[in-house]
């Protein structure tokens, strides 16, 4: 079923109101091959104050978290996010490839789910955007303003 180009959703204004918004993360997502990467790597490119990090490349990269990559639960890379934008400065966060952590946790992403819906800025001041394949319960997911499919937003 084709999209309807009005209802798309322009990011930047989106970007703009989730830094100001209470509740900062948020899920980009869509099936394989579908241009997430090569989207969120322009939005870095075209946005200033954003930074895009490549998970898998990030915990591969560290022994420390490589040895360890079945112990990163949804609390784990949580953390290890914010401080990553602490470090970085980043206004906007875009954290890409972490598929590879979802097929650890499973079928079961609650905890995941809860860290998109209740990342506050009591906790960092960056917006934090997860960049995904869909997985089958995120239609099941109630999270208005936080989950976008790739293919509901503008072209850059």
């Amino acid at each position: 079923m084709p999209i309807d180009n009005n209802a798309r959703i322009d990011i930047r204004q989106f970007l703009q109101r989730q830094s100001r918004a209470r509740y900062r993360a948020f899920v980009i997502h869509g099936p394989p091959c579908s241009g997430k990467t090569t989207f969120a790597q322009k939005l870095t490119r075209i946005i200033p104050g954003t930074t895009y990090l490549d998970m898998l490349h990030y915990v591969t990269e560290r022994s420390e978290l490589a040895q360890q990559v079945d112990r990163i639960d949804a609390t784990r890379l949580l953390a290890l996010v914010v401080s990553y934008a602490t470090i970085t400065q980043a206004r906007i966060l875009l954290v890409d490839h972490i598929d590879f952590l979802v097929h650890i946790w499973g079928d079961n992403l609650v905890a995941f789910k809860h860290s998109v819906q209740s990342l506050a800025v009591t906790q960092t001041s960056t917006v934090i955007g997860f960049v995904l394949q869909t997985q089958p319960v995120f239609s099941q997911w109630n999270l208005p303003n936080h989950i976008l499919l790739i293919e509901e937003i503008e072209a850059l």
